[in-house]
């Protein structure tokens, strides 16, 4: 177990986000960072909330899977390429592949093998090029998949993470702004103030939290899902293959892995 610099410096600086969101509701200190006219948002409250998400994650997981988690974060619009159509792609060009290692397998795999490299393809090509057995291409294409498979859920785990936790510092805030209210300190002022911190930020926990991140992490798993789904049915397209199987059997038992999928979902 070591101790991650980037981790340390990344919570000490979410926390300092988090402390002065927290000042600034609780009235020691002042702000002029946005305009008047945009002193609706109230920043101090989206301080309070963004910090201390952030310094919980940094404490639970890596760095470097935590930037990725927010990177991910902005497709929150985005949505799978993987369809029907781009299924049936792909059992076309695992017949074209038949086709090309049937007529001269050692220069079909080294040629396939180049053309996909760095993708999922390319690997199991380039492991069809060492001479494995089916057996082995098929546990070897098995642990890639679930090996990436698992990453994404850890990602997708941390964008979960983050949703759930938001509305729990929102209503952190909240208490901040009740200490306001209660302080006895010019009193209306000090009545406006902490209410409206107290609202805005419960409001932003739940906007951050209900609306951003979790409906995120489950587009995420559903992604990953169709993803794996993917890889599972080129995997088995290869290994046909690789057992010399026809294009006829290859598309009838890829067609066959198709429909089980969608009766499963």
């Amino acid at each position: 177990m070591r101790t991650s610099i980037l981790n340390i410096l990344s919570f000490l600086i979410s926390m300092m986000v988090l402390l002065w969101g927290s000042l600034l509701v609780m009235g020691f200190t002042q702000y002029e960072l946005i305009p008047t006219t945009l002193e609706y948002l109230n920043l101090p409250s989206l301080a309070i909330v963004i910090g201390g998400v952030s310094a919980s994650i940094f404490i639970s997981y890596p760095f470097r899977n935590v930037l990725r988690a927010y990177r991910e974060s902005l497709r929150l619009f985005s949505h799978s390429t993987i369809s029907d159509d781009l299924l049936e792609d792909d059992i076309q060009r695992i017949l074209e592949w038949q086709k090309m290692i049937k007529e001269d397998r050692v220069q079909a795999v080294a040629q396939l093998s180049e053309d996909y490299m760095e993708t999922f393809e390319g690997y199991l090509f380039s492991v069809m090029d060492t001479n494995y057995s089916s057996e082995e291409l098929r546990e070897l294409g098995e642990i890639n998949i679930e090996e990436n498979f698992s990453k994404q859920l850890q990602i997708n785990q941390i964008i979960m993470s983050m949703g759930k936790s938001a509305p729990v510092f929102g209503m952190l805030g909240t208490l901040f702004g009740l200490i306001v209210m209660l302080s006895g300190f010019n009193e209306v002022e000090s009545l406006l103030t902490g209410l409206a911190a107290a609202l805005m930020t419960t409001l932003y926990g739940i906007i951050i939290g209900n609306f951003i991140f979790i409906p995120m992490a489950r587009k995420m798993n559903n992604i990953a899902s169709l993803q794996y789904f993917r890889e599972k049915m080129i995997l088995e397209g290869v290994l046909l293959i690789e057992n010399q199987k026809t294009s006829l059997q290859i598309y009838d038992k890829l067609q066959a892995h198709m429909r089980r999928n969608k009766t499963q979902l």
